[in-house]
């Protein structure tokens, strides 16, 4: 690939990862990914500098002066070749998020062309409503986070989620509504569904109420395309990092009770149980010991307190819990709220 094609190609990945794209700009970046392996490292490079860089432009004088001062305190017997390998690869960096910076700044600037973004988050503990450009509503679960543009493009209707949300889609069969996450997209005309990808966990999941909806991989170690079409009433378990995937038909319910404020367990894991609560009450939770790891709840809570809900789950099986007091830390804030939850058999 040439200097030309290489710059266009980069332009294209930082316009993806910046939420500012086109189908045809999507179309090229999957042909690009399954031509060869080194497209698919070159791609991850990418992402992680994207997703370590927090502060834009980064200056390149800088950057020389560290490769200078690097080379100069370990110059043993570095030759001219050697040296300018290791600058090419740390200048490459600043050039790089210098590209993404006009990605981004161009994406938050441009409110003509519908690629002006806003950002809805949910605190943990705490659950936000809102409704998008095109009418359609959405719940978002706490610990998450939406993205989407103030104007919806004509051809299709992109969000980027980070955690977990319920959508409530207006039918535009003419403009597809697509959910992006880190490892794969949802796409719908019209439909009622949850997604649940958080950043700290493998399993993500798709949960479909009514209508139809097409899960999409997005992983670039995968072949892009459909992984599978689901119906109302599935539930969809995807792992992240391999691509693979399991389908459900079962009461749904209980996936998409906590936009109601409830928590319903139907023969769930303790870690399942864990997990919610964790959400819901803004606290840690630590299971100890591995006995404990195959106990299974059924239950549903509404609006109970903490206390009363773990001591109920205490009546129902042979564990117990105990709180450990927040941490005084360095910067005069303190650690969250922890509870421990162990087995009492023996």
């Amino acid at each position: 690939m040439g200097k030309k094609d290489q710059t266009v190609i980069n332009t294209v990945i930082a316009n993806y990862m910046g939420g500012n794209y086109s189908d045809e700009e999507i179309a090229l970046l999957t042909s690009w990914l399954e031509e060869s392996k080194d497209n698919q490292k070159h791609f991850n490079e990418m992402k992680r500098v994207w997703e370590a860089s927090e502060t834009f432009p980064v200056s390149t004088e800088k950057a020389l002066g560290k490769v200078m001062k690097r080379i100069e305190s370990k110059n043993n017997g570095i030759t001219l070749w050697g040296f300018w390998q290791k600058a090419a690869a740390i200048l490459f960096i600043p050039l790089l998020l210098s590209v993404l910076y006009v990605a981004i700044h161009r994406g938050s600037k441009s409110s003509e062309s519908g690629f002006s973004y806003k950002n809805v988050e949910a605190a943990f503990g705490s659950i936000s409503t809102m409704e998008l450009p095109d009418g359609s509503k959405v719940w978002l679960n706490a610990g998450s986070s939406l993205k989407y543009p103030e104007k919806f493009s004509k051809n299709e209707r992109s969000v980027f989620l980070v955690g977990e949300a319920y959508f409530e889609v207006q039918s535009d069969p003419e403009s597809p509504f697509v959910v992006n996450t880190s490892g794969f997209s949802v796409k719908a005309t019209g439909t009622r569904f949850n997604v649940m990808a958080y950043q700290n966990s493998l399993i993500h999941s798709v949960t479909l109420a009514e209508g139809k909806v097409a899960v999409l991989n997005l992983n670039p170690a995968k072949k892009n395309g459909v992984v599978t079409v689901l119906l109302p009433n599935q539930h969809l378990t995807y792992n992240a990092q391999s691509g693979n995937s399991s389908i459900q038909t079962e009461e749904i319910y209980k996936h998409i009770a906590w936009k109601d404020g409830k928590l319903v367990f139907r023969n769930d894991l303790i870690s399942e149980v864990a997990r919610k609560i964790s959400l819901q009450y803004n606290v840690d939770i630590e299971i100890q010991g591995d006995k404990i790891l195959s106990y299974r709840f059924r239950a549903t809570f509404e609006n109970e307190p903490l206390n009363e809900l773990l001591r109920l789950l205490k009546m129902s099986s042979p564990i117990d819990f105990r709180e450990v007091s927040p941490q005084l830390l360095p910067d005069s804030t303190f650690t969250r709220r922890k509870i421990i939850i162990f087995s009492t058999e023996f």
